[in-house]
């Protein structure tokens, strides 16, 4: 990106392109590849479509209709991803997106796989299961290489040093801290979410690109910006509103810019919400940050958001994608 990232360009976001596939069906993952050119997508018709942002065009769908797809994420170059299945058992497929052929099989999960993140600079990645555990794999290896039996459902997310992940509980609400060297051991901190969070479910953790703070997001709407160093609730973002209810796990309605300094949040009125996290200081305390701009589209719900890691564009779906770049017009 050549021309900084600030709200008056952020705020002249619309909806460029859409994208639809047969019958429509809600889509529950989205994942740029690191070069920012290619996307894919999961949703509940047991499918993977793969596009090319830069050429705005839908390359071509895989399916997985034996064993389900969900949480389908790039490795580290646009040839490969990992998924997670929703039937049968509770495998992740390593997969090549230029033959459809399966490369590497991730077995030891006994429950649906609710969260799955890869390291942002190594071949390793982190998977939440249902059945209360948290794995460590590396793509190059079968085997599990750690396990953390851990109370669930969680949520997981590394860390941009990919030294550190986060583990955020569903019911407690606690969120643990853990080297990543040190897999299997207590956390080296945690966290306690105040207790008005409890009775809402997480939909994304994600921490800022310095790594000062980690976004907490509910599927109510409610979103909270943490301090990853001292566990406090710097700010909490208002004016969301709902979106509906579904019984599908998705990968969350908020999203981070490239240099951490805005989020973005899919709305139940069909809005996205553009908020400055700048406004947030470290002796912030509960801030309340109101949206600087809504964002609207015709096209469904923002149910989830993903900002492109390296073009001026991001990508909304709930049943259609809808890629959004800004007009320099305005």
């Amino acid at each position: 990106m050549s021309i900084p990232i600030s709200s008056k360009v952020l705020q002249t976001f619309q909806p460029s392109k859409n994208f639809t596939t047969k019958d429509s069906p809600q889509i529950t993952s989205l994942d740029f590849d690191d070069s920012g050119q290619f996307l894919l997508t999961s949703s509940i018709d047991e499918s993977i479509q793969l596009y090319d942002i830069n050429k705005g065009k839908h390359l071509k769908p895989i399916y997985s209709k034996k064993y389900g797809a969900h949480l389908a994420r790039f490795s580290h170059d646009e040839k490969h991803c990992v998924y997670a299945s929703t039937k049968v058992e509770h495998t992740i497929r390593f997969l090549s997106l230029q033959n459809n052929t399966y490369i590497r099989y991730f077995k030891g999960h006994q429950g649906l796989v609710n969260s799955l993140e890869l390291s942002p600079l190594e071949s390793i990645f982190m998977s939440s299961s249902l059945d209360n555990t948290v794995k460590l794999w590396d793509l190059r290896s079968p085997n599990a290489q750690g396990n953390l039996n851990v109370k669930g459902p969680n949520l997981v997310a590394f860390d941009p040093s990919g030294l550190v992940f986060a583990i955020v509980n569903e019911e407690t609400k606690k969120l643990g801290l853990y080297n990543i060297k040190n897999y299997e051991q207590a956390p080296f901190s945690t966290f306690e979410l105040p207790q008005d969070y409890l009775p809402l479910r997480l939909s994304k953790v994600e921490f800022t690109n310095d790594g000062s703070k980690i976004i907490v997001t509910f599927d109510k709407g409610q979103l909270a910006v943490v301090d990853a160093f001292e566990g406090t609730i710097l700010g909490k973002l208002l004016d969301s509103v709902s979106l509906p209810e579904r019984p599908y796990i998705d990968s969350g309605s908020s999203t981070l810019t490239p240099d951490g300094k805005f989020l973005l949040n899919g709305n139940g009125d069909g809005t996205v919400k553009l908020y400055d996290l700048s406004k947030i200081t470290d002796e912030s305390v509960n801030a309340p940050i109101s949206p600087i701009s809504s964002l609207s589209t015709d096209h469904g719900l923002p149910r989830i958001t993903l900002f492109n890691p390296r073009f001026w564009c991001f990508a909304s779906a709930d049943t259609s994608l809808t890629l959004w770049t800004p007009s320099f017009d305005k």
